[in-house]
């Protein structure tokens, strides 16, 4: 007959074996924090990639206007688009210029493959296009015909999701004195201007 002692060791290592209900609850509270953190860390990360694809957009769109700026007639304007004393009519006014830039109508004269839009494919449209008031029949229209307006200074601006990027005071900053400053001059806005 087995002795009590033995009994007694016996259930002892049967319980060692398992885990309390603490332990385990330990566990999983230590992973979902973990866990809560990475992907604040990934969100962060996501959004300053986003903000990375819009500057390098409006690098692009400043190109596509100063091959379009050597189309127009005395190579000196910009393809003028609508009033930009608004923001809404400013980001009217960047639709339009993308359509410009786009057009294939305009024969050899496609200065972007395709219209550019924002990388989180919001509803919300965050480029603008700001241009200085319109000197008449300056740039190619739709039929090839020099009927456009054209500007002579224009500012290109987005909308960060990072608030606090570096890079958007320096822009901010090498584009003052252009049309339109108080609207886009405030933090979030990264911007790029004819030089």
């Amino acid at each position: 007959m087995p002795n009590i002692q033995s009994i007694v060791d016996r259930r002892s290592t049967i319980v060692k074996k398992g885990f309390t209900l603490i332990e385990l609850l330990i566990v999983i509270s230590i992973i979902g924090i973990l866990a809560s953190l990475t992907l604040a860390s990934f969100g962060s990360a996501q959004a300053k990639a986003r903000d990375g694809v819009r500057k390098s957009d409006l690098a692009q769109v400043k190109r596509a206007l100063e091959l379009a700026k050597a189309d127009c007639e005395g190579n000196a304007y910009y393809p003028y688009i609508g009033d930009s004393s608004s923001l809404g009519n400013a980001q009217t006014n960047y639709t339009g210029l993308m359509t410009y830039l786009t057009n294939s109508a305009w024969g050899n004269n496609k200065y972007l493959s395709s219209a550019i839009t924002d990388p989180s494919n919001g509803a919300t449209q965050i480029y603008s296009y700001f241009t200085t008031a319109t000197n008449a029949n300056k740039c190619a229209d739709i039929l090839g015909a020099f009927t456009q307006g054209g500007a002579i200074d224009y500012v290109l601006a987005v909308q960060l999701e990072r608030v606090s990027d570096k890079g958007a005071a320096d822009s901010r900053t090498k584009c003052a004195g252009k049309i339109g400053t108080g609207i886009w001059n405030v933090a979030g806005y990264y911007v790029t201007c004819n030089n």
